[in-house]
């Protein structure tokens, strides 16, 4: 089932969404996405989880 993520959902003010056809893909376009728009060159493991609480089924 396809997943989607709306980063604003966990970031104040970012207005990036994405939809794949996994969560691990899901995840792979997080962390560029991460890494490109909000300097993070590791994810902290809470950020991990606010991001999985906010994934949905589309």
């Amino acid at each position: 089932m396809a997943k989607k993520f709306a980063c604003g959902d966990v970031v104040d003010g970012c207005a990036w969404s994405v939809t794949s056809k996994d969560e691990k893909e899901l995840f792979q376009k997080i962390s560029e996405h991460a890494k490109n728009a909000h300097k993070m060159s590791t994810i902290p493991d809470e950020v991990i989880q606010k991001v999985k609480s906010k994934i949905k089924d589309v």
